[in-house]
């Protein structure tokens, strides 16, 4: 995999992401869907496609040992972030979430022996620093629990990430993964469904496009920009999806538009230049 293909994965998958928090916030905030069962629609729904896209290539769906401890990450992850965001608001969560993401790449880097340059560190404080100034508006909506539940989404998620470095072929390490999950979540989508929670059409509507469009082949794809990227790198680019997913809260839920936005949108902006998210040259392979 070269830097043209990351050239045009990498803003599919933010993009992606971005989008499944606009989509998750639409649905929790009308009352569509239960946030649990989204969760089951969303990653059942993920895990038929790309079983479904395996058997069509007539390919062996394979699990087993290395597929455990990435389902395991997606699988705390998908639940604390569904439950998350009841107990904090969404700037100061999505700060709490995406710094323990960074956290735990970087820390992720050094234990593989990397070695993180200061200028991606700078780079990362800046953007950071972009992401709290979306984070002050809400800062009396923060309770304890909320932290803890998106501290632990994104160091799960982060060590989701990590997971697809050195991994398998991407689509295939992903749809077994998915597939690990997808068995685990039966259970308790069954239980939920049959327990009276709020359901409706809308709701598992947006969970089944999130689920196969928006999060398993976004998913796929954004483990095959790990091949490019180092721990770090894959956090620091993390740091534009709070801001595009509060541009396209203005422009889509009619969320109001102020200045806060555009500081925040040029330091994370500012923090990636200086953290050089995207390699520059198809050399700079992930260590």
């Amino acid at each position: 995999m070269t830097s043209g293909p990351l050239a045009l994965l990498l803003p599919f998958v933010l993009l992606s992401f971005a989008a499944n928090s606009l989509i998750t916030r639409h649905v929790v905030a009308e009352r569509l869907l239960d946030p649990g069962l989204l969760t089951c629609v969303r990653f059942l729904s993920g895990a038929v496609a790309l079983v479904a896209l395996a058997v069509v290539r007539r390919e062996r769906v394979e699990t087993g040992r290395r597929n455990a401890l990435p389902a395991l990450w997606l699988g705390l992850y998908a639940v604390c972030i569904s439950y998350g965001y009841l107990h904090i608001g969404a700037a100061a969560g999505t700060f709490v979430f995406y710094a323990s993401v960074l956290a735990t790449l970087v820390l992720d880097d050094r234990l593989r022996g990397g070695v993180v340059p200061a200028r991606r560190l700078a780079g990362a404080g800046v953007g950071l620093a972009g992401i709290g100034v979306l984070a002050t508006e809400s800062v009396e909506d923060v309770s304890l629990l909320g932290v803890a539940l998106l501290v632990a989404t994104g160091a799960a998620w982060g060590l989701y990430t990590a997971a697809g470095r050195g991994a398998g072929e991407p689509r295939r390490f992903t749809t077994g993964n998915f597939a690990v999950l997808a068995l685990v979540l039966l259970l308790p989508t069954a239980g939920l469904a049959g327990s009276g929670v709020k359901i409706t059409s809308a709701g598992l509507f947006w969970g089944v496009v999130m689920g196969v469009g928006t999060t398993a082949f976004a998913y796929v794809a954004w483990y095959a920009c790990q091949r490019l990227l180092t721990g770090s790198q894959a956090g620091l680019v993390q740091l534009v999806i709070p801001v595009l997913t509060t541009v396209g809260a203005v422009a889509l839920l009619d969320e109001p538009l102020t200045a806060r936005l555009a500081v925040a949108a040029l330091l994370v902006g500012a923090g990636m230049w200086l953290g050089r998210a995207v390699p520059a040259r198809a050399s700079a392979v992930a260590r």
